[in-house]
């Protein structure tokens, strides 16, 4: 039986949530969280939480809590692939990481997955290998939270990214710049600063790209990736003419031993001492901006940038370091933080799921998402998804009410299953609040009436009301629009 909970009807300050004025009040990282700020954190740092589970961060100060969340160890976790293009891997593939991504211990770790699937994306169908697919996202669950600059190396030469995009194709005398030119563009610096000016040229595409020459894997079942020196451009190459940070000589990433070319004329380490014009990090500014939509608010402003930014390159480019300074600081629980982001495909399902305690068996959570938008293992671009109200288009806000009706009715014949448990004798409004908090919505006064006259019908507590009123209110719930942000 659940434990009732009032107060999570009509939008109002919450008592111990760390925010009495309602208005993103400071509170120092040492303060306990409480009921609201703690499902705030589980819903931006992972996919949500059971009321349980949120009931034991609530007692932790925000430091504690994100201590907790980051001391997941790195893990070689790694789904099965394979090389043959059959579907129902790919359907077992994404049933796999689904799975993980519901486990408590591993939220954050799998979020940041997620991220990195988006941030540096290949795809199923364009096409590149299930098993290489496989191999790489077990390497954003590996290196995610640590070293960025790790990170852009084993993307660098990961087979799935050379795949994608063309890396292993890239050649002396047949150079392809399509990595290089997204390794600057999407992956590291942005095309423009913030003042509006270029961070590369033409030229620095086709420097970069003749630097990265050589990476290659041939077609066989058990591919390897090394570096062939008759395949990388030796000659001489020049980046980023007439900066700071020029670097010019023979540029390269790894040599054919296996070992990386010294920073001096490593063209990786070229991207992290990249300046924009008022000589400031560019690739901190730039990851931190996008982590910060990831986790926060759409946009982050100039000062709050700088803060991070600077305690990222002051940590060596730790991812953990940054995640852990982003997820304690006060603009994260300001209240324009809390309802600012519509959900992506991924955080709906995985929070409704938690809210309620059901459960996903077979493949019906993966085409849901995939009607909603967002096919794991198969982004549309090299951009990745399109984030933001693109995520509510009609057609998709109806697959989300069909996914709402398909966990409410869950019985275990249509691939999900929940046995709702109501406290017996409780009042129409008692259960609509302990509804509310389950799912951590905030809603009018008007809207919390409605929910209850619509669970006031029937017979309360007999069996048909427990099939059809108690069930259908959690689908009118998770079709507000409240449950569409976060």
């Amino acid at each position: 039986m659940v434990r009732l909970r009032a107060g999570w009807g009509p939008v109002a300050a919450r008592p111990g949530s760390g925010d009495p004025g309602g208005q993103g009040s400071p509170m120092p990282a040492s303060d306990i969280l409480g009921e609201r700020d703690a499902a705030h954190l589980l819903r931006r740092a992972g996919f949500g939480a059971s009321l349980r589970e949120r009931e034991r961060f609530a007692e932790m100060t925000r430091a504690e809590a994100v201590d907790a969340l980051l001391a997941a160890p790195a893990s070689r976790a790694r789904g099965k692939g394979t090389y043959k293009s059959d579907f129902i891997y790919l359907e077992r593939l994404r049933a796999w990481w689904l799975k993980r991504m519901l486990s408590p211990r591993y939220r954050l770790q799998e979020k940041l997955v997620l991220f990195w699937h988006d941030h540096f994306p290949s795809a199923w169908s364009l096409p590149v290998r299930l098993d290489l697919l496989a191999e790489q996202n077990a390497t954003f669950r590996l290196h995610g939270l640590g070293s960025f600059r790790e990170l852009v190396y084993r993307v660098t030469r990961d087979k799935a990214m050379l795949e994608y995009l063309d890396g292993r194709r890239n050649r002396k005398g047949e150079v392809n710049e399509n990595y290089a030119r997204e390794l600057m563009e999407l992956f590291t610096l942005g095309p423009l600063d913030e003042a509006g000016n270029d961070n590369y040229q033409l030229s620095d595409v086709i420097a970069l790209a003749r630097s990265l020459t050589g990476f290659y894997f041939d077609s066989s079942t058990k591919p390897e990736a090394r570096m062939y020196p008759n395949f990388f451009d030796d000659g001489s190459k020049l980046l980023f003419a007439g900066r700071s940070f020029e670097r010019s000589g023979v540029l390269g990433v790894e040599r054919p031993d296996g070992t990386q070319f010294p920073p001096e004329t490593n063209v990786l380490d070229a991207l992290f001492a990249h300046r924009d014009t008022l000589g400031r990090p560019t690739l901190a500014r730039f990851l931190t901006r996008k982590l910060w939509a990831w986790f926060a608010t759409p946009t982050a402003d100039g000062a709050l940038v700088d803060e991070l930014s600077a305690g990222f390159v002051a940590s060596g480019y730790q991812v953990g370091a940054l995640l852990r300074a982003l997820l304690t600081h006060d603009a994260f629980y300001a209240e324009e933080a809390r309802r600012s982001t519509p959900k992506n495909p991924v955080k709906f399902a995985l929070q409704a799921l938690l809210a309620l305690g059901a459960k996903s068996k077979g493949p019906q959570l993966g085409e849901l998402l995939s009607r909603m938008g967002m096919e794991l293992l198969d982004p549309p671009g090299v951009e990745g998804w399109q984030h933001g109200p693109a995520w509510l288009a009609s057609s998709r806000y109806l697959a989300r009410m069909e996914l709402a009706q398909a966990l409410a009715s869950g019985r275990g014949k249509n691939g999900f299953s929940w046995k709702p448990k109501p406290a017996v004798g409780a009042t129409p409004e008692a259960l609509v609040d302990d509804a509310l908090a389950r799912l951590g919505l905030e809603v009018s006064a008007a809207t919390r009436q409605v929910a209850i006259d619509y669970v006031s019908r029937g017979e309360p507590g007999s069996p048909a009301w427990l099939e059809t009123q108690y069930r259908g209110l959690f689908v009118l719930l998770l079709s507000l629009p409240e449950a569409q942000v976060h």
